[in-house]
């Protein structure tokens, strides 16, 4: 038991330490936040209203919980990935299975949320197409 859990823990530490992936995911995040983050510099220090002001109002809505950011940042990760670092097929490789799991659980989940809530319905003779 115990060593399957650290041989887990140190394939994600491989995972997620992978020098293709860290650097694709630091330019996935420039795209999507750090230029907010550099606006707010470079519009204090030059005096750009413009500026902070949009990038205050970008950070602001990052910081609200139904922010769909961090999605957008593993999407433009993967490509990135997959553009400059073809060569890397372990890396991609894992990707890919990491995605068929976390689909595969989904799905089940729906289907069973679905059988329950079909329950429910019968339970009440409601019949809901």
């Amino acid at each position: 038991m115990k060593d399957k859990l650290l041989k887990k823990i140190d394939d994600i530490r491989k995972f997620l330490l992978n020098p293709h992936l860290m650097i694709c995911y630091g330019i996935a995040w420039i795209i999507t936040n750090g230029w907010a983050y550099i606006g707010i510099g470079v519009g204090s220090y030059y005096d750009i209203e413009w500026l902070k002001n949009i990038s205050v109002a970008y950070l602001a809505i990052l910081w609200s919980p139904f922010c769909f950011e961090l999605i957008a940042t593993l999407i433009i990760t993967i490509a990135l990935m997959k553009r400059l670092f073809p060569q890397d097929k372990e890396t991609l490789k894992r990707i890919q299975v990491y995605y068929r799991y976390y689909r595969l659980k989904v799905r089940a989940a729906k289907r069973e949320r679905r059988k329950k809530r079909e329950e429910r319905l019968e339970k009440l003779n409601i019949r809901h197409k």
